[in-house]
């Protein structure tokens, strides 16, 4: 494997109904624990839409060392897109993993204004 500046993003967006919003953000803390421990993992920030109809009102944003430490994690831990949700009617997840291509430094952070 390359050696990498970076961690792999992760980018998992959540399709759900908006009455599962809260209870799902409420219980991510808890959801997230089984991953703290994982090889190759470096930390998520979980993000909701302040549009009451986006597509996706949540999305996740995890940092990962690599592919392969990301597939064991969710292999071992949570359940693979697609397959079905251990709660029944539960929100949809759409993950993917990415590098960056791009980055475009912030220009207060860059100019000392933060």
């Amino acid at each position: 494997m390359t050696e990498r500046a970076e961690p792999l993003v992760l980018i998992n967006l959540f399709a759900m109904p908006p009455d599962l919003i809260d209870g799902f953000i409420q219980k991510w803390p808890g959801n997230i624990e089984k991953a703290k421990g994982a090889k190759g993992f470096r930390g998520t920030r979980l993000h909701r839409a302040i549009d009451p109809d986006a597509q996706y009102p949540v999305v996740n944003l995890a940092r990962w060392d690599s592919a392969e430490d990301w597939r064991a994690t969710v292999s071992e831990h949570f359940w693979l897109p697609g397959s079905p949700a251990p709660e029944g009617r539960f929100p949809v997840a759409h993950p993917a993993l990415y590098t960056v291509a791009h980055d475009t430094p912030d220009p207060l952070a860059a100019a000392g204004n933060r």
